[in-house]
This record gives C-alpha cells, sequence and structure tokens, in this order.
C-alpha cells in the first residue's frame, strides 16, 4: 500500500503545481516573475523621472544664483558681459550633453 500512497502523493504534488511557467501564445513563460520585473522597471523609470526633474530645479536654482553671484562680484559696466559668458558656457555644455545623449 505504501507504493500507491506514493504514487497519489507525487500525482497529487504535480497538480497543485502552478500552471503559470506554461508558455503563453507568443512562446513567452507567464509566471509572476514576469510581474515583479515589470513592477520594478517601472519604480526604477518612476525614481528616474523624479530625479531628473530634482537636477532641472537644482540647475535653474544654480542658473539664478550664479546671476546673483555675477552682480555682486563684478563691476556694473562687466556684468553684461559676464552674464552673457556664463550663458554661453550653458548653452554649450547643454548642446554638448543633448548630442552625448542622442548619439548613443
Amino acid at each position: 500500500m505504501t507504493g500507491e500512497e506514493d504514487i497519489n502523493k507525487i500525482e497529487s504534488m504535480e497538480e497543485e503545481k502552478p500552471a503559470t511557467l506554461a508558455p503563453d501564445a507568443k512562446g513567452r513563460a507567464s509566471n509572476s516573475n514576469n510581474n515583479d520585473e515589470s513592477f520594478k522597471k517601472l519604480v526604477n523609470a518612476s525614481v528616474v523621472i523624479v530625479l531628473v526633474a530634482l537636477i532641472f530645479i537644482a540647475l535653474f536654482s544654480f542658473f539664478f544664483s550664479m546671476q546673483e553671484a555675477i552682480f555682486a562680484l563684478f563691476n556694473p559696466r562687466y556684468q553684461a558681459l559676464m552674464q552673457a559668458v556664463f550663458s554661453l558656457m550653458v548653452v554649450v555644455m547643454g548642446v554638448y550633453m543633448i548630442k552625448m545623449f542622442l548619439g548613443k
């Protein structure tokens, strides 16, 4: 009898296994790991979006603080020149970074 009981246990264990590992119509395994990975990707994308927003806020804050520093540090007749140089540097760095990211 113990042999029959073992066979029944094995059969019942096979029936209890989830069928989530069976491939779907496109041949992919549809299991809970896919949901976990897609959730992790969504969380990572959300974190990146928040960080980029914070970087832009810090960039604008830096730009206006630098404008105030130019007013405080330079003679009034050189302030316009220094603001132009600083703005030109910001534009050049922005164009360089856009080319760097779009080039990939």
